[in-house]
């Protein structure tokens, strides 16, 4: 009542003051800071300090206020106040380290409007919604070719449309933004909508054209005075409402794409993202809101044309301003291009490490072109400390990416276009931390791995066939147009073809090339009249005499080569080998020709070595010599061409990632008691699963497969499957057929006779039928951990990996991607799983071959451990004989007989016979353990060979079950210790027989690995 005759008694005037007076109140108690709040300049009352910031060039406007506040400050954008954070350092601890406390975004009124909701798309949304989208987003792109050879021809060939665009000019200026926008945006189109855009579509180019301008008005005035003043601009007019409009024909254009999908979608073979999208959909009906609805779909796409678009093909924009102001920085990377491309085939990803100067320039202009110069927006989730300030949870955060860029503590000359950033001082590329154009952390660019791609292919292809120039006396600007991106003033160029040589210059690939085609067309014409001179018969023999002649001087042996059996042409001494024991016919070769001789397995040699002292000197102590895998064509089927995986890879990526592997397998419990548990707790359910057999005879093989397989799996997967799991006994199915048939005469047809048996119908079909079933397993669970991954508490190998593979996103030249992820963790398989079941197997069979010793085992083991407690690896040294007898097992069941192939890395001599660079070696490891040099009984199974005269364990130098030297087994210390606790925990508690009058035989079925033929045993409790 008070305050009603109050407002009674006043007049128009003072109505009007009290209000103002109320709201300048209201704001400064709104507005007041908390005590540590970080600094900024005095903000108006109502607006803030919005009219203060310099509209066209912002982010150099925030970056000059770190040098006078410090590089977290606040400003007061209209209703709200936002944090800026300034400088590499505090830019990384912010979105890096304190990546969880930073990782939402703020509310926002244009993305309100333009989404219809509070959290959608993909750059927007928040929590659960953001990380099921993204990661769904990441997932579908790799399936239908990120990052993949696949989309790298996608880009090659669009690439073309680009350069044929371009040469339509025929030499008069143009603007190449919108070819720049048509090419790169047909990218993102391709993995989007499954198809690409003529460059002449109307709607194609509205779509652009509306994309460009949003984003340029969303980062304008207009757009920041509607976030601050959302209320009143709402209904104002202005430029802001073109930006929504824009928008929404975007959705419009996006809509009708959506609509042709569901109409013809085929849930089993998807094209593309929004494919993918709807099978999702169909598969969350019913389930909590994750976003997989068909209007979310739609703002999906239309943030990762955002993303996928804009971005580079001004990034591209930009290279073609610096390069053509910077002419001799131009000359010096088409001089790079010559030289490792050349004019006559298109540039690959493959050729990047070999370009340090081109790919230094990218990343140059990336730096200097600094796309993005304000990181979009972040919240607060908590309270928090930055920089030594308070920052209580709902505060906004802006990342000055610039002032990352620019930073003057971590770039030379940063003011400059310098390429010499990313060189050292031999020319070498080097990266640099300081470099974050795609942001960094959990909010990092999902699609920097494409957009990297995109600019070295593009930025290559371009260059390599044109020289770009501009207008005479024009002078192109530096400076930019600021919206959301960071844009080049309008400019035109001249595009001007390269020629591929003058008459000064040296002859070059093309020109040999072209040589090389008249002297073909002459050769043929005079073959072609010589054969007109012959009948049928007379061309056919000519035909074969040729191939000989070819054949016999391809296969010509250097002087002082290893020595061999007779070859045939053609076909060598692949029809000479014993299939079913080809380890016991290359031992008794040996004994022919030496411990170092050669044999021709159809198109290639393979040099041979036998006996402990030559396979020691081989593998040993000329290691580095011998160390790499030759090709194979069936690895490289299978690996997609690709050096990867543990088992083929070369060089650095098998370095980097065989100590990876090793590293991660220890820090997940090689080799320790946590490990020595598991397979005792392993060997639990082992012995129930021959329990329950209750006396009756059984095949031990599957009991054993799962077993091992499970103490693998633990350290890969993060968990161990039950026994009668329907996908695991399928995945163990297929790993030892594969593993058989790998090694059978079909796998050695398909190695030597590629191009024929890739056609013919037979078993090896199955070898890569099989490998993509166990491909597709181990990616379900890669996916899997995608979901829940937590990487500060990594629960295995696969958690490792993927961490790994975030920080060398964009870099896959050490191995870090998903698809080698799934190969490494094959080879993990092949190399954990079946070679100690195996093992277990010949275990089984020597002991009930030879009953006193597995009695005289059992003895051991009642007298060190008993019948009360499990089996620890601290009770090996306390058990000789049994020791030796595991050993003496390793030894005659011979798992590996013949060790995986390496190749001479460069000339060099063995056994006193010159070995020339790639020739392909193969130790036999069954020479090893059959040494007679080296076993008093070689052919005996006796433990005694590794007992001494009082009965305690020795080792003998002679026993390389694991091969040795660099490419040993890295399983090594895993197979040991289930060897030893999943034997004694057996022998502890049954007895092993056979039925009756039935013989075990000795003899095994040789694959990759030898294995026991089908046998059948009972287990009778002690």
């Amino acid at each position: 009542m008070w305050f009603y005759e109050f407002l009674l008694g006043l007049d128009l005037k003072g109505i009007l003051l009290f209000s103002f007076t109320f709201l300048l109140i209201a704001d400064f108690l709104k507005n007041r800071n908390p005590p540590n709040y970080p600094p900024g300049p005095l903000a108006l009352p109502l607006v803030g300090n919005i009219f203060s910031v310099d509209t066209k060039q912002p982010h150099i406007y925030f970056t000059k206020l770190a040098d006078v506040y410090g590089n977290v400050f606040s400003v007061r954008l209209g209703r709200d106040k936002t944090v800026f954070v300034s400088g590499y350092k505090m830019v990384k601890e912010a979105i890096v380290t304190q990546a969880e406390n930073f990782v939402d975004r703020p509310y926002s009124p244009i993305a309100s409007r333009v989404y219809s909701r509070t959290s959608a798309g993909l750059f927007t949304s928040n929590g659960q919604i953001w990380k099921r989208q993204r990661r769904f987003a990441l997932s579908s792109l790799r399936s239908v070719g990120l990052g993949k050879r696949s989309m790298e021809q996608n880009i090659c060939e669009e690439s073309r449309y680009l350069q044929g665009e371009m040469e339509k000019e025929k030499g008069e200026p143009f603007n190449p933004a919108q070819l720049l926008n048509n090419a790169v945006a047909n990218i993102i189109c391709q993995l989007v909508f499954g198809r690409r855009f003529d460059y002449g579509d109307h709607n194609f180019q509205t779509m652009l054209q509306y994309l460009s301008e949003a984003i340029q008005l969303e980062g304008s005035v207009w757009g920041v005075m509607y976030e601050s003043f959302p209320g009143v601009m709402k209904y104002m007019p202005g430029l802001h409402n073109k930006m929504f409009s824009h928008y929404k024909e975007l959705i419009d254009f996006i809509s009708p794409e959506i609509q042709r999908h569901k109409q013809d979608l085929d849930p089993s073979n998807p094209r593309d993202y929004i494919d993918i999208f709807l099978m999702e959909m169909e598969n969350q009906k019913g389930e909590s809101d994750m976003g997989f609805d068909v209007a979310n779909l739609a703002f999906c796409s239309l943030d990762l044309f955002l993303a996928g678009t804009e971005t580079t093909s001004t990034t591209l924009q930009w290279a073609l301003v610096f390069l053509i102001k910077y002419p001799q920085i131009q000359e010096k990377v088409q001089a790079e291009i010559d030289s490792v491309i050349g004019q006559s085939r298109q540039p690959t990803m493959a050729d990047r490490p070999n370009m340090p100067y081109t790919d230094a320039v990218i990343h140059e202009i990336q730096r200097m072109g600094n796309i993005v110069p304000l990181n979009g927006q972040r919240m607060a989730s908590k309270d928090t400390t930055l920089g030594g300030y308070f920052i209580p949870k709902g505060t906004s955060l802006l990342p000055n990416l610039t002032s990352v860029l620019f930073d003057k503590n971590e770039w030379e000359t940063p003011d400059t276009f310098n390429p010499g950033h990313f060189l050292d001082a031999d020319g070498k590329f080097v990266r640099r931390e300081a470099f974050l154009p795609f942001s960094a952390g959990s909010r990092v660019c999902l699609g920097e791995i494409l957009a990297k791609m995109e600019l070295f292919l593009f930025f290559v292809s371009l260059f390599q066939k044109l020289r770009f120039s501009t207008l005479d006396g024009v002078e192109l600007s530096t400076e930019g147009i600021v919206g959301i991106t960071r844009t080049p003033y309008p400019f035109k160029i001249y595009a001007q073809a390269r020629l591929s040589g003058g008459a000064s210059e040296e002859p070059n690939a093309d020109t040999y090339q072209s040589l090389a085609v008249v002297l073909l067309l002459f050769l043929t014409m005079w073959l072609y009249d010589l054969f007109l001179l012959l009948h049928f018969e007379g061309i056919l023999f000519l035909i074969f005499a040729t191939l000989l002649i070819v054949d016999f001087l391809k296969n010509r042996n250097p002087l002082n080569f290893p020595p061999g059996p007779l070859a045939f042409p053609f076909v060598g001494n692949v029809f000479s080998i014993d299939t079913k024991q080809p380890h016991i016919y290359l031992t008794k070769l040996a004994d022919v020709y030496g411990n170092v001789f050669c044999m021709r397995l159809g198109r290639d040699k393979t040099v041979f070595v036998s006996g402990y002292k030559m396979v020691k000197e081989a593998i040993v102590t000329q290691a580095d010599n011998f160390v790499d895998r030759p090709y194979s064509p069936m690895a490289s089927r299978l690996y997609s061409g690709n050096s990867v995986g543990l088992f083929f890879s070369n060089g650095q990526v098998w370095k980097r990632q065989r100590r990876f592997a090793m590293t991660t397998l220890r820090s997940f419990g090689l080799g320790k008691s946590s490990m020595e548990k598991s397979i005792c707790e392993e060997s639990r359910h082992l012995q129930e699963g021959m329990e329950k057999e209750k006396g009756e005879p059984f095949n031990p093989t599957h009991l054993f497969n799962n077993a091992v397989s499970n103490i693998i799996c633990q350290m890969v997967f993060g968990r161990r499957f039950d026994y009668v799991d329907h996908n695991f006994q399928t995945m163990l199915k297929n790993l030892t057929e594969l593993i058989h048939l790998e090694g059978t005469i079909w796998a050695e047809l398909y190695e030597a006779f590629p191009l024929l048996m890739k056609h013919m119908p037979g078993p090896h079909n199955d070898i890569f039928s099989k490998f993509k079933s166990l491909e597709a397993f181990i990616s379900q669970e890669v996916e899997r951990h995608k979901l829940d991954l937590d990487p500060s508490n990594p629960q295995d190998y696969i958690d490792n990996f993927l961490i790994e593979l975030e920080k060398h996103k964009g870099n896959p030249e050490l191995g870090f991607y998903e698809d080698n992820l799934v190969l490494c963790c094959l080879d993990l398989f092949l190399a954990g799983s079946e070679t100690t079941s195996k093992t277990l197997q010949w275990a089984l069979i020597y002991l009930i071959k030879y009953p006193h010793v597995q009695e005289k085992v059992q003895a051991e083991i009642d007298r060190v451990i008993g019948q009360s407690r499990q089996p620890s690896m601290a009770d090996r040294p306390n058990m000789p004989y049994t020791d030796a007898v595991i050993h003496e097992i390793q030894r005659m069941g011979n798992i590996v007989p013949l060790n995986l192939l390496r190749m001479a890395a460069k000339d060099t001599t063995l056994g006193g016979y010159f070995i020339p660079k790639g020739t392909s070696l193969m130790p036999n490891l069954t020479s090893v353990l059959f040494d007679k040099n080296e076993w008093e009984t070689p052919d005996t199974f006796n433990p005694g060979h590794f007992l001494n005269a009082d009965g305690r364990f020795v080792r003998r130098d002679a026993f390389l079950p694991f091969s040795a030297g660099k490419r040993a087994c890295l399983g090594e210390g895993l197979a040991r210790m289930e060897l030893f606790l999943f034997f004694v925990s057996l022998l502890q508690k049954f007895s092993f027989s056979t039925l009756d009058e039935v013989e075990l035989c000795t003899e095994g079925v040789i694959g990759i690995t030898r294995t026991p033929h089908p046998f059948k045993v009972y287990a009778k409790a002690r």
